[in-house]
């Protein structure tokens, strides 16, 4: 294989894995598993109430 064949095998190999993450992320985020957004698995749901600033 030449060096422009390599470097096409790179790219592309860089470009799937770019658009594999994009996509996973967007399940993700579309499946809305977690609670809130930050993706820790914490429960936002406590029976806390935001204080109000003075």
């Amino acid at each position: 294989m030449d060096n422009l064949t390599v470097q096409y095998l790179i790219v592309g190999i860089l470009v799937i894995a770019a658009v594999w993450y994009v996509v996973r992320n967007i399940q993700k985020s579309l499946k809305g598993k977690s609670s809130c957004s930050k993706g820790c698995g914490c429960s936002c749901n406590s029976a806390e109430k935001p204080q109000k600033a003075n």
